[in-house]
């Protein structure tokens, strides 16, 4: 894609004006990453850009695109003299190619050329609207996961073992019930600390009645106390809850509360393999004081280490 932002920026390049190694996909998440601003309308691509209200018009009207021929003019070309509409004279046959076309028609009647200011483009995924390899790696992922501070877990008081498990926690990797059944694995349908519906992790640690009484216990030892916008049934994943819990706390003491989340879970996680593969179980309190004690023990062994 950096080669298609090039195009535009780099006129005085060697490579000017020759065909560059460049896919349909790659031409699709760029125009999708872009939008123009029309001037003299020399650069942009009449059906393929995205200058037209921000969208490009082959988005906007699919079946007229299909129709035509030559599909890369420039925006100039085409709307001089109407020449668009020209290449789809006699073309158009049904309904939906002729409601397409009124629809762009009545767009493109609000836009002027000016002959004296070159079409300008604008990258969507960075600040200052300047093309970044960075960026344009992260859009391809844009709503196949969710950002999470990570250093919510990373400088966390709490050994590196239960930052490893939150980490995991939070992929949703963690070898929980639902994800037991994904792999066709043996497992438990119902949760094993409270015997409720099947077991996922946003439920083993958030929302079952036996782990909402250990954090109430654990939090009120700490004197911690979280307002009614941070509950747990207000949020469909781990990472919402903690990412709005922790804008609660103070931040010099966002630390010891990661530390006290994250024992917490590990405790919890702990209790719920007791049941499953030892036959054994805890109540609410002695879960709570084991949770109590790796704190106290965290503590005592790193009281004199640096933060």
């Amino acid at each position: 894609m950096r080669w298609l932002w090039q195009k535009w920026h780099a006129e005085n390049k060697p490579w000017a004006g020759l065909e560059i190694p460049c896919t349909e996909m790659d031409r699709l998440l760029f125009n999708a990453s872009t939008t123009i601003t029309i001037g003299n309308g020399k650069k942009t691509r009449f059906w393929h850009h995205a200058w037209l209200d921000g969208e490009a018009p082959r988005n906007l009207a699919p079946h007229l695109f299909e129709l035509v021929q030559r599909k890369h003019k420039i925006v100039a070309q085409e709307l001089a003299n109407n020449s668009w509409i020209s290449a789809l004279q006699y073309k158009i046959t049904n309904a939906t190619q002729l409601e397409e076309f009124v629809s762009l028609w009545i767009r493109i009647q609000g836009v002027a050329l000016n002959s004296e200011i070159e079409d300008t483009i604008t990258w969507k995924w960075t600040p200052d609207g300047i093309y970044s390899a960075r960026s344009a790696y992260r859009a391809q992922f844009i709503g196949s996961f969710r950002n999470f501070n990570t250093e919510l877990i990373w400088r966390a008081r709490t050994e590196n073992k239960c930052k490893v498990f939150a980490w995991i926690l939070i992929q949703d990797k963690v070898l929980t019930a639902d994800n037991l059944a994904r792999r066709g694995w043996p497992h438990q349908a119902s949760c094993a600390l409270c015997n409720g519906p099947i077991e996922t992790g946003q439920h083993l640690y958030l929302l079952c009645p036996f782990a909402q009484a250990v954090w109430s216990q654990v939090l009120s030892w700490e004197n911690w106390s979280l307002p009614q916008q941070t509950n747990p049934a207000n949020f469909d994943c781990i990472s919402g809850w903690w990412e709005e819990a922790i804008k609660t706390v103070h931040k010099n003491q966002r630390r010891d509360f990661n530390g006290l989340v994250i024992y917490i879970m590990w405790n919890l996680w702990k209790e719920r393999n007791r049941r499953i593969f030892d036959n054994k179980l805890q109540s609410v309190q002695q879960v709570a004081e084991r949770v109590k004690e790796d704190l106290v023990l965290y503590k005592r062994a790193f009281s004199n280490t640096p933060s």
